[in-house]
């Protein structure tokens, strides 16, 4: 076995795509790799023990885990946080702790969006409304934005590092064999780097954030380096640079836009927050500038519309957005 797993702690390990089938399954082939890795590095039975627990704790018709196990496992937890013991035995922690830790845990290890067909072929996707973060089989980590997904032959991975992205997702890049992204537009292609590739409403726009990558589409081809920015406009690329100092806004759930269309803005906005958005092509062909977050649907619908004097209804998972005082 892949001797990288000497630097995971449980909550990396427990994102390892063939830790998860034989922690939920206990597939023969995997265990007895397991264990004869175990056997070879006692010091870390713990930290698999931990992440087969919150593997287990997750997954759909499996018997409760053991509550003793899993409140040593929070009081690690809350010593690395710094909190009290007071503070993580107050009723209201209690009360939420289990919903909140599950909450943020499937969503990081996609248990319910993971995959692996009979040809081979790993799937990870994110719903509307989700975010995610997975590691690759060589360490590298990719955190897909929601309505997103990837796909990649696993047991070719070490000697073709290749993944098809429909969606928007940021990707931090083992140094090691070419790294390839294909794409619905075109390609991207890195050694060891980290950038940002949205494919949403046909657009291909990729972001390179450290070292450099190539992109390209049929025979047209652009280098960047961090801090670049490639924007392909149909017949040639359109080149911008942009501040490399922070992750792409998305990931902490802030969303920009520059000029850009209401029907980009709202596409977004119905990934993010799972609804359906309903509005005339006069106005989703209006261009907005402005921002708004991901924290509150009503905010980030009072955010977009009242500058632009549009009124927005909420039935539901419907909004129904129109322009003020007008049948339009």
């Amino acid at each position: 076995m892949n001797d990288k797993y000497l630097k995971y702690d449980a909550v990396e390990l427990a994102q390892d795509a063939a830790f998860i089938r034989w922690a939920k399954a206990g597939e023969a082939r995997y265990a007895a790799q397991w264990e004869a890795w175990l056997a070879r590095y006692p010091e870390k039975r713990q930290v698999v023990e931990e992440a087969r627990l919150l593997v287990r704790a997750l997954a759909i018709k499996e018997e409760p885990a053991n509550p003793e196990r899993i409140d040593q496992i929070w009081g690690k937890i809350d010593a690395a946080t710094g909190k009290s013991a007071a503070q993580a035995s107050s009723p209201g922690l209690k009360a939420y702790r289990w919903l909140g830790y599950a909450a943020a845990a499937a969503l990081a290890l996609l248990l319910a969006f993971f995959f692996l067909r009979p040809d081979g072929t790993a799937v990870l996707e994110t719903p509307y409304g989700q975010m995610a973060e997975h590691r690759l089989p060589d360490g590298s980590r990719v955190q897909l934005n929601a309505g997103s997904s990837i796909r990649y032959q696993e047991n070719a991975w070490p000697g073709t590092r290749k993944l098809r992205l429909e969606g928007e997702a940021f990707f931090e890049v083992e140094k090691g064999k070419p790294f390839i992204v294909e794409t619905p537009q075109g390609s991207v292609e890195v050694l060891g780097t980290s950038f940002n590739v949205n494919t949403f409403e046909g657009r291909f726009d990729v972001r390179c954030y450290t070292g450099r990558v190539q992109v390209s589409v049929d025979e047209n081809q652009e280098i960047l380096t961090a801090g670049q920015q490639a924007l392909w406009a149909g017949n040639g690329w359109q080149r911008n640079n942009f501040e490399a100092g922070a992750p792409p806004a998305w990931q902490s759930g802030r969303f920009e836009y520059h000029s850009a269309p209401l029907r980009e803005v709202f596409a977004e906005m119905e990934r993010q927050f799972d609804i359906r958005i309903d509005a005339p092509d006069s106005i989703l062909s209006r261009t907005y500038t402005g921002a708004y977050e991901r924290n509150a649907l009503d905010s980030a619908l009072y955010r977009v519309c009242w500058p632009m004097k549009l009124e927005a209804s909420r039935e539901g998972e419907v909004v129904v957005v129109r322009a003020e005082s007008s049948g339009e």
